[in-house]
């Protein structure tokens, strides 16, 4: 009866090393040791030595056990090594967008988060490591490069005016060479009278123009213009390029 408990327990203790030994990436010296007395507690079995055979076979256990710890405790190490390696890389991610100017108390909750982490995975609490990094993590989940907005433009000097009705200081080329928006220049107005004199009733005589009259203005150095003067608008002042 001896024997056959101890054949029943010796190869239970071998199973259970082969079933570890092939669903384990891991080899360590618990491991070794408790095939190593399982294999002696054979020995002492086959020679009839009961008593060392079981006390074999229970030290074989007992080295199985720790290995099965030390294997699981291996594997929340590198469970907690990679999210604190998750949280490091998006850390330096935040760093190159300028996270710790545009997102300043997101990035900063991160960094000291992954300082915690790294504390607690160097004293082996990796519960509080993981925790701590999915911290980081989650303060930086939403930032994004900050894109600068271009300063609005401004609009094109305009191309075209229409003669408006003006009781107190009438629209005449003169005047209109004179607006900033057109030549800020009264004395440019030939240009504007060149370019339109054939819309004149007498296109002899520059000082007849009539409200209502479109006019173009044609560049005077190059300058872009583009749609109709709107006296909403805040035009640039012309300036010869």
């Amino acid at each position: 009866m001896k024997k056959t408990i101890l054949v029943a327990v010796s190869i239970a203790l071998f199973l259970g090393i082969s079933t570890l030994s092939a669903q384990s990436l891991l080899d360590n010296e618990f491991y070794n040791k408790a095939k190593a007395l399982v294999a002696q507690s054979e020995e002492a079995l086959q020679a009839g030595d009961y008593d060392a055979a079981a006390s074999l076979a229970a030290e074989a256990k007992d080295n199985l056990q720790k290995s099965d710890d030390y294997v699981a405790t291996m594997l929340m190490f590198y469970r907690a090594n990679g999210w604190l390696g998750q949280a490091r890389d998006r850390i330096a991610y935040a760093k190159s967008i300028k996270a710790d100017t545009n997102y300043k108390d997101a990035y900063n909750t991160a960094v000291t988060a992954a300082g915690g982490a790294k504390e607690a995975l160097d004293a082996k609490d990796y519960e509080k490591s993981i925790g701590l990094s999915k911290t980081a993590l989650a303060a930086l989940a939403n930032i994004a490069p900050v894109v600068a907005k271009a300063p609005p433009s401004e609009p094109a000097l305009p191309q075209y005016y229409t003669v408006r009705l003006v009781i107190s200081k009438r629209d005449c080329f003169w005047r209109i060479a004179e607006f900033p928006f057109v030549y800020n220049d009264p004395w440019k107005w030939r240009l504007l009278y060149n370019a339109n004199k054939s819309l004149l009733e007498n296109p002899a005589n520059p000082d007849l123009i009539e409200p209502g009259q479109h006019f173009v203005i044609p560049s005077a150095s190059g300058e872009k213009r583009e749609g109709e003067y709107d006296p909403d608008v805040n035009y640039p002042t012309y300036s010869p390029k």
